[in-house]
């Protein structure tokens, strides 16, 4: 989910992303997912995601390991608030918008410019961090023609995701910087305007360290309600994000 952490201005990171989606009937999909944020002035940041998909589902959709580019994503974040408790504790928002754009390719595309808007809260209190976004997708196309996520479809849908960290160490930063390890968990939901929807559970763990951060998690299905759309019942999460 985002955050309403950016960059500082002129720092790059980027992140690498892997998902391993497992669907009803032994289909199975991989998700790569390569995103650059760079920081344009103190609280404006740009960022572009690129995804990138394998699929071992039945036809007519990708199956038998068929390669294909998924729609890029290009988002402008505006944080307009900061306030600094003390040297760790912080509350943040900002504001986003952008577009998807139609770069997929091999049952992968929507074939449409999609705009998005959006708003993130995030903050640190203690060895406790909260976040909370809501983003809104304006589909203007006619979807993919075999859905595969709930959010495929041609309808306007609305992301809602809601995380929680809890700093497993250390129990208080000292003099030096040091890995820090958090257990982690989010629940990320996605409505489509025409009532389908789809809710998950995503335990996992976090480790930051100066220069990088290490993700790992899973996402379970608690509510869904599809229409033609293969069932998830599990994901697998490992992510990696370097820090300029």
């Amino acid at each position: 989910m985002p955050s309403a952490t950016s960059p500082s201005p002129g720092v790059l990171i980027p992140r690498v992303q892997a998902r391993a989606y497992f669907f009803d009937g032994g289909q199975a999909l991989l998700e790569e997912a390569v995103r650059l944020e760079y920081g344009i002035a103190r609280d404006l940041s740009v960022s572009a995601e690129l995804p990138m998909y394998q699929g071992s589902l039945d036809a007519p959709r990708p199956s038998d390991g068929k390669f294909g580019l998924g729609d890029m994503s290009l988002l402008v974040e505006l944080r307009i608030l900061r306030e600094d408790l003390n040297a760790v504790d912080t509350v943040r928002v900002a504001l986003f918008g952008g577009a998807e754009l139609p770069t997929g390719t091999a049952g992968f595309a929507s074939d449409s410019v999609n705009p998005v808007v959006g708003a993130v809260v995030s903050s640190i209190l203690g060895r406790n961090g909260f976040d909370a976004s809501a983003r809104y997708t304006f589909v203007t196309g006619d979807g993919m023609t075999n859905p595969i996520f709930v959010s495929d479809t041609a309808d306007d849908f609305t992301n809602i995701d809601l995380g929680y960290a809890f700093r497993l160490y250390p129990e208080a930063y000292g003099e030096e910087r040091e890995a820090a390890w958090y257990a982690t968990v989010e629940l990320n939901s996605t409505f489509t305007v025409g009532g389908e929807r789809e809710v998950l559970l995503s335990p996992g763990v976090l480790i930051e360290a100066p220069r990088f951060a290490v993700e790992l998690g899973l996402q379970v299905p608690v509510s869904s309600r599809l229409d033609g759309q293969p069932d998830l019942q599990l994901a697998a999460i490992a992510g990696l994000r370097l820090l300029f």
